[in-house]
C-alpha cells in the first residue's frame, strides 16, 4: 500500500541531506543563524536546536503577506516574516515558537497544526522571552512585532491560561494569509467518530476530500496536492482499501490520545517553571507594566 496518504512523515529528504551537522539545511539566512546562536544559549531554546538538528526543517522568510510563522512542512520549510529580522531576540523568539510547534507537530503524529498547538507554543515563547530578559524596547523596534509582544504580556499580566485563550482565539480566527482558522482536538475527535461511522456507509472518501478542501482554503495544502491524495486514495485496490479504512480510526485516535498526553505534560512543566521564577516575573510585570491586553 502506498504510505500514509494523510499521515506523511515530513523531511525524510532533508534529514538524509544533513548528516547530522549543525545548521547544514537549516537555513540561508544569516539573521536567521544568528538567532539559533541566541537559542543555543537558553534553556528553553537548546532542546529545540538539539530537535532540528536531528529533524532538520529549513526555516526561510516569507514572501507573502501576513506577520506570522506558516508551515510548509509536507515540503520542509517554515516561513518567518521578513519584519522580525531587526532584532536577533526577537526573531529568536519568532523561530522558538515556529520550532516548538514543529516538534509538537512530529512528535504527536498529527497531520496537521492544530490550535492547541498554539497554545502551547504561546508559553514556550513567554518563557523564552523572560529567559532573554527582553525588554519593551526590543519589541518597540521591531515593526510587526505587536502580536508577539501582546501575547507576552497575556503571559507576564493574566498568567498561562489567560495566555493559551488569547493564542486560542487568534488561531481559531479566520485569516487564510496565516492559514487560520486553525483545527481544534475537539474537532479532531469529532471527525474521527464521523470517519469510523463512514467506514461501512460509503462516505469515507468524501469525508477526507472534504478535509483537504478545507486545508486548501486556508492555505495549508495546495490543489493539486488535494486532488492528487484522492486520486491516490480511489485508486487504491478494494482489499487495501478495505484495510486501510479499518485501521484509520485507530490510528488517528492513538495520535489524539498521544497530543493529549503531551498536553497536559507541558502544562504541569509550565506551572512548576512558573512556581520558580517568581522574582523574575515581577521584574517582567513592572517592565511591561502598560501593556494593554485585549478583553
Amino acid at each position: 500500500m502506498k504510505k500514509e496518504l494523510l499521515l506523511i512523515p515530513a523531511l525524510a529528504l532533508l534529514t538524509a541531506c544533513a548528516g547530522g551537522k549543525r545548521g547544514l539545511s537549516l537555513t540561508s539566512e544569516p539573521s536567521i543563524e544568528r538567532a539559533f546562536d541566541v537559542l543555543e544559549g537558553t534553556r528553553e531554546g537548546r532542546p529545540l536546536m538539539k530537535f532540528l538538528r536531528g529533524h532538520p526543517v529549513r526555516f526561510e522568510y516569507s514572501n507573502t503577506a501576513g506577520l506570522c510563522h506558516k508551515f510548509s512542512l509536507k515540503t520542509g520549510k517554515i516561513f518567518l516574516p521578513p519584519e522580525y529580522k531587526t532584532s536577533d531576540k526577537v526573531l529568536a523568539v519568532a523561530v522558538a515558537r515556529a520550532a516548538y510547534i514543529y516538534k509538537l507537530y512530529s512528535d504527536t503524529g498529527l497531520d496537521e497544526i492544530i490550535a492547541e498547538e498554539e497554545e502551547l507554543s504561546a508559553l514556550l515563547a513567554a518563557r523564552l522571552a523572560v529567559e532573554l530578559e527582553l525588554l519593551d524596547g526590543d519589541f518597540q523596534k521591531v515593526r510587526g512585532a505587536e502580536g508577539l509582544k501582546a501575547s507576552f504580556c497575556a503571559y507576564l499580566l493574566n498568567g498561562s491560561r489567560y495566555a493559551m485563550e488569547q493564542a486560542r482565539k487568534q488561531a481559531l480566527a479566520a485569516d487564510s494569509d496565516c492559514q487560520r482558522p486553525l483545527d481544534t482536538l475537539e474537532s479532531q475527535r469529532v471527525w474521527l467518530e464521523r470517519m469510523r461511522k463512514a467506514a461501512n456507509d460509503g462516505t469515507f472518501y468524501q469525508l477526507l476530500y472534504d478535509r483537504d478542501q478545507l486545508r486548501v482554503k486556508r492555505g495549508a495544502l495546495t490543489m493539486s496536492q488535494a486532488m492528487k491524495n484522492d486520486a491516490e486514495l480511489r485508486g487504491l485496490p478494494s482489499y487495501e482499501m478495505y484495510r486501510y479504512q479499518r485501521t484509520f480510526y485507530d490510528r488517528q485516535s492513538d495520535v489524539v490520545d498521544r497530543f493529549e498526553k503531551v498536553r497536559a505534560r507541558e502544562l504541569r512543566e509550565d506551572a512548576q517553571w512558573r512556581g520558580g521564577k517568581q522574582p523574575v516575573l515581577d521584574a517582567a510585570r513592572v517592565e511591561f507594566s502598560d501593556c494593554v491586553l485585549p478583553d
